[in-house]
């Protein structure tokens, strides 16, 4: 089957995405160890939204498939390094989450004392 021409526009637009991707999951990666230290705005709630991630997540795959066919060999590589990038962000996140776990929900138990009655 022919491989169908990309008019060099479109490439450039999908570098520039990436590259902005790229960026936005390193500004998300370093506000994440820096806020690492506290309770979080909103405490530990988590978002009712996991649909809508999956959903998210889901059309992310279909169109990272899709363009593997399309996409100059250069340019996939700078895709895998930004897929690899973002699988180590989400690995760093889980691993600062189950550390938070482990911690349980108020750290260390503070001292007890009995006080007599009389």
């Amino acid at each position: 089957m022919p491989r169908s021409r990309t008019p060099p526009e479109a490439l450039d637009a999908l570098r520039e995405r990436l590259r902005a991707t790229q960026e936005a999951a390193q500004r998300l990666a370093d506000e994440a160890a820096a806020s690492s230290s506290g309770v979080p705005p909103a405490g530990w709630d988590v978002p009712g939204r996991a649909a809508e991630a999956n959903a998210e997540l889901e059309a992310l795959v279909r169109m990272l498939s899709m363009l593997r066919e399309v996409v100059p060999p250069e340019l996939r590589g700078q895709l895998s390094e930004l897929v690899r990038q973002l699988l180590l962000f989400v690995r760093a996140v889980l691993d600062w989450w189950i550390e938070r776990m482990a911690e349980g929900p108020r750290g260390d138990e503070p001292p007890v004392e009995d006080i007599p009655i009389t």
